[in-house]
């Protein structure tokens, strides 16, 4: 072999080897939204989700999804907080809750059939000082408050998600917003948002979460989202004891047991409430890793006085 043959050898080996090294940092770099967990997932405790940006702090306001109340949160250390998303007529996503304008607001009509000049001048019957809040600002503040909150989009669906990523929302924050569906499946916007997921388990499995079989059904199809939603009548019994929250975890996947809101039919009528007995029961047997609440400071507090 001569010296010109080695040092072509040579330099085809090496321009191979920075190939393959360029070619994993590719795929790292493309999976690093997926991998890169929040710091709040490591913890061992139950977390704290705040109802539609509820917060029970003497400076809070009665206007749900508000600017006010998200920052209260934050300044409290609130694990996660619950928060509505519809997109404007004009492209821009804000916090609200209901499919009307009418009963909350002194408008009238949909979000989505108004523009962001027509949203931004209307105001909450609730407390009038109060106006609808982008999602822009409520991520900025998040940002800017060094806090590892999770932001739980819910009313947003594949295509809200799909031009929320595309105007830039979500960069720098995707392990800290999590969309929220009734499908097990991500959709393609969420996928390629890097964004977190949690399917709500369908009512047709209400009643029937009996056996372990049913629940290693759930738990496969589960797997790849980070939080589950429960659903569940008294009957759930695999639920209820908490067999379905350790299968879930060993996924790294946690339960979120709403204490407010929904239909008593699909959240178990003797788990109902927003107190310290049913917090109890969420825990102890439940095994909640996540509980959704009204009053997230006190339950907090709850928590940390019994080592939860």
């Amino acid at each position: 072999m001569t010296s010109t043959t080695k040092k072509i050898l040579i330099i085809s080996g090496v321009a191979v080897g920075l190939l393959g090294v360029a070619g994993l940092v590719y795929w790292l770099v493309k999976r690093g939204k997926s991998t890169n967990k929040n710091q709040i997932l490591k913890s061992n405790k139950v977390l704290v989700c705040s109802h539609i940006t509820s917060v029970d702090a003497p400076q809070r306001t009665k206007a749900e999804n508000n600017l006010r109340n998200i920052a209260l949160l934050l300044d409290n250390n609130i694990d996660m907080i619950e928060m509505d998303v519809q997109i404007t007529k004009d492209g821009v996503p804000v916090l609200f809750h209901d499919s009307s304008l009418d009963q909350k607001t002194n408008s009238s009509g949909t979000i989505q059939s108004k523009t962001w000049s027509e949203v931004s001048n209307i105001r909450y019957k609730a407390d009038s000082s109060q106006g609808i809040t982008k999602l822009e600002d409520a991520i900025n503040i998040l940002k800017k408050s060094g806090r590892k909150t999770i932001f739980q989009l819910d009313k947003c669906d594949a295509s809200e998600i799909a031009k929320i990523n595309s105007l830039g929302l979500f960069k720098g924050v995707e392990n800290q917003i999590l969309a929220k569906a009734t499908s097990f499946k991500k959709s393609e916007a969420v996928v390629n948002s890097g964004i977190m997921y949690m399917p709500i388990i369908p009512s047709d499995y209400v009643g029937r979460m009996t056996t372990d079989a049913v629940i290693d059904e759930i738990v496969e199809k589960t797997k790849g989202s980070d939080f589950l939603e429960a659903q569940f009548s008294d009957s759930d019994t695999k639920l209820i004891d908490g067999t379905l929250s350790s299968k879930l975890e060993k996924i790294g996947c946690r339960l979120l047991v709403v204490a407010v809101g929904g239909a008593k039919t699909t959240n178990g009528v003797s788990f109902r409430g927003d107190g310290e007995a049913q917090w109890r029961k969420m825990v102890n047997p439940m095994k909640a890793g996540v509980i959704m609440t009204n009053s997230p400071i006190k339950l907090k507090n709850f928590l940390n006085s019994n080592g939860l």
